[in-house]
C-alpha cells in the first residue's frame, strides 16, 4: 500500500510527499513501468529520460521550421489535473503493463485524489513523467500516421507540442483530426498559449523563438521569467553576486546543446545588461561587464 505524509498546492499543481517506505517502492515501479512502455512510446515524446529532452525538441522543430510553410504550436491546459484515471489505466492495458504495475498506478492517481473526481495527478512525482508520456500517446500514434498520409511533421515535449505542414489546407486538416483524439482524451488545448499560421512569422516553443533560417533567441516568456525570478532571487538576498551566477547558469542553459543554432549575439554580457537594467541596477561599469 502507498502512504502520504501530506499533500499541497503550488503554482496550480498539487505536489505530494510520500512516506520513505512509498518513495522507495515508486523509485521500483518507475523503472518497471518504463520498460513496460517503453516499446509503445513514440521517440518524438522527448520528455522522457533517453528522448534527447528539450534540446532536441528545439533542434528537431528548428530544421523543420527552414523545410516546412506552416507550423502549428499548442498545449493542453491544465494538462496534469485535467487526466481522466479510467483512460491511463486503459492505456496501459492496451500497452500490456504488468497487473502490479497497474495497481500501482491506480493507487499513485488515486491516494492524493480526496474528493474521488477521478481525474488529476500529482506533479513531481516518480511516475509523473511517464504517465504524462502515456496519456498523449494516441496522439503520438495519429500524427504518426498523418506524416505519410498529409506530409505533416509532429514534436512533443510533455504537453507542449508542433506540427509542422507543407500547406495551410493539410496543417487544418491535421488540427481538426488533433481536436477529435484530445476530445475522446478528456483534455482541450490552452486557449492563448498556441500559433497558427505560416512559419515565417515566426513562433515560441519550449522557451526559444523560432523562425526559418534564423538563429534562435529566448522567447518573450523565457525572458520574462527570467526577469521575475531574477528580481525574486535580488529581494531575497540582495546580492551581486548570487545574481550573476544566476544569470551565468540560465545563459548557459539557453545555449547548452544547440551549438550553431543560437545568436552569437546573444552573449552573457547581454543577457546580464538586460537583467540589471530591468532590475534597476545601477551598477558601475566593470560589474556589469
Amino acid at each position: 500500500m502507498l502512504g502520504l505524509s501530506n499533500t499541497w498546492f503550488e503554482d496550480g499543481h498539487k505536489f505530494v510527499r510520500w512516506t520513505p517506505a512509498t518513495a522507495t517502492l515508486l523509485r521500483h515501479a518507475k523503472t518497471a513501468l518504463h520498460d513496460d512502455l517503453a516499446p509503445h512510446l513514440s521517440r518524438r515524446c522527448s520528455h522522457i529520460k533517453g528522448h534527447g529532452g528539450v534540446k532536441l525538441s528545439v533542434n528537431y522543430s528548428q530544421r523543420l521550421c527552414n523545410h516546412f510553410a506552416y507550423v502549428a504550436r499548442f498545449d493542453v491546459r491544465s494538462y496534469y489535473s485535467s487526466m481522466d484515471h479510467q483512460i491511463i489505466l486503459d492505456l496501459l492495458k492496451q500497452c500490456r503493463a504488468r497487473p502490479a504495475i497497474t495497481c500501482i498506478v491506480g493507487e499513485y492517481l488515486s491516494l492524493p485524489d480526496h474528493n474521488s473526481g477521478g481525474k488529476g495527478m500529482v506533479a513531481g512525482g516518480a511516475l509523473s513523467p511517464l504517465i504524462g508520456a502515456l496519456y498523449l500517446m494516441p496522439l503520438d500514434k495519429l500524427m504518426k500516421d498523418l506524416q505519410g498520409s498529409l506530409g505533416v511533421r509532429y514534436q512533443r515535449y510533455m504537453d507542449d507540442f508542433v506540427i509542422f505542414a507543407p500547406t495551410r489546407h493539410k496543417l487544418r486538416k491535421a488540427i481538426k483530426q488533433m481536436y477529435g483524439v484530445l476530445d475522446n482524451l478528456k483534455v482541450h488545448v490552452h486557449p492563448k498559449k498556441r500559433f497558427i499560421g505560416p512559419t515565417r512569422k515566426g513562433f515560441d516553443f519550449l522557451g526559444y523563438w523560432l523562425e526559418p533560417d534564423k538563429p534562435l533567441t529566448p522567447s518573450p516568456v523565457s525572458l520574462s521569467r527570467l526577469i521575475e525570478r531574477s528580481h525574486q532571487l535580488h529581494e531575497r538576498t540582495a546580492d551581486l553576486h548570487q545574481l550573476r551566477e544566476y544569470v551565468c547558469r540560465w545563459h548557459q542553459w539557453h545555449h547548452g546543446g544547440l551549438r550553431g543554432l543560437t545568436a552569437r549575439t546573444s552573449s552573457f554580457i547581454w543577457a546580464w545588461q538586460y537583467v540589471t537594467k530591468a532590475l534597476r541596477l545601477n551598477l558601475a561599469p566593470e560589474i556589469i561587464r
